[in-house]
């Protein structure tokens, strides 16, 4: 199974072209890569100058990119629910239980369990074909909450489980002698718990997977990248290093930019005494924002760091 590495930060801290700039190290090493995004901004287009689909694109040689779009992997989700639901109810029945699975588009967390089923998938299965998945996430704390989702839904899913042996166990009794049939409902919980717990299994070991924060050294950036790996490791999930980026480098050329670095300062050191055991890697702030994968070359000279880190880890 490939090795996973997530990046994760605030908005506009700089996940994306960091999460690019380490793929492309990847497929230079000669990784077979597959870089995914879950990020809804959908701003991987800018940099390759195409668009990923929703099924691995080959970008670059040894590089492939998925771009999961939220809408279309919900409608997959509650789609596959209704395929699965489609030979067990029938009649009246059937009508309201698709009528409530279409009102459940809309509901909270039906998109992040449709985005985790759909990362499930790659973590368990198109992952075989790959030495790296490398994920561009979502700000914030749609990170903590969708990593910690096997852990959630692992314990939702064997409650179930356990009210359906319940039902069953009552069932034999009321029939006496009488053999219960098959349990198709209860096979779909097995194999669902199966798969959570081999993808909680993956995303907790520091040797398969682990999560690279971003940080700009500025206030709110620093002390929610502080919050977040507390909540990662609470879950059970591996942080392997922090990203400074966007630090202003020492050889400035005015007045106003050395106060802006001296403004800085504080906050960098604040980031690297919160990760004081974790790799700690400062990024210069470039030029101008990258506009093609070409821009990517500082960001992936320092991300190299990562890359023996993770081969070894």
């Amino acid at each position: 199974m490939a090795k996973s590495l997530f990046f994760g930060g605030k908005g506009g801290v700089g996940k994306t072209s960091c999460a690019t700039a380490y793929a492309l190290g990847c497929a230079a090493a000669g990784w077979r890569t597959l870089l995914v995004s879950t990020d809804p901004a959908h701003n991987l287009a800018d940099l390759f100058g195409r668009a990923p689909g929703p099924t691995p694109t080959r970008m670059q040689a040894g590089l492939d990119v998925v771009e999961l779009d939220p809408d279309h992997e919900t409608q997959r989700y509650l789609e596959q629910v209704k395929a699965t639901l489609r030979p067990l109810v029938s009649g009246e029945r059937s009508a309201t239980v698709f009528r409530q699975l279409d009102l459940a588009r809309h509901a909270p967390g039906t998109e992040e369990a449709a985005l985790f089923d759909a990362l499930v998938g790659l973590l368990l299965d198109t992952g075989e074909k790959y030495d790296r998945l490398i994920f561009d996430t979502a700000p914030g704390g749609h990170t903590v909450r969708l990593l910690a989702l096997p852990e959630i839904m692992g314990a939702w899913v064997e409650g179930l489980m356990q009210r359906r042996r319940k039902v069953r166990s009552d069932y034999k009794a009321w029939l006496g002698d009488g053999e219960v049939v098959d349990d198709p409902i209860q096979e779909t919980l097995m194999r669902r718990r199966g798969r959570l717990a081999a993808a909680r299994e993956h995303l907790t070991c520091p040797a398969h997977s682990a999560v690279i924060l971003v940080a700009n050294p500025e206030r709110l950036p620093a002390l929610e990248t502080a919050r977040t790996r507390e909540l990662l490791e609470s879950h059970g999930l591996h942080v392997g290093a922090v990203v400074i980026n966007k630090c202003l480098p020492a050889e400035v050329d005015s007045q106003w930019l050395a106060n802006w670095r001296e403004e800085q300062r504080p906050w960098i050191e604040h980031l690297e005494a919160s990760f004081p055991d974790r790799e700690r890697i400062r990024i210069d702030h470039q030029p101008h924002a990258p506009a093609s994968c070409n821009d990517l070359a500082p960001l992936q000279e320092a991300l190299g760091r990562l890359a023996p880190w993770h081969d070894h880890a």
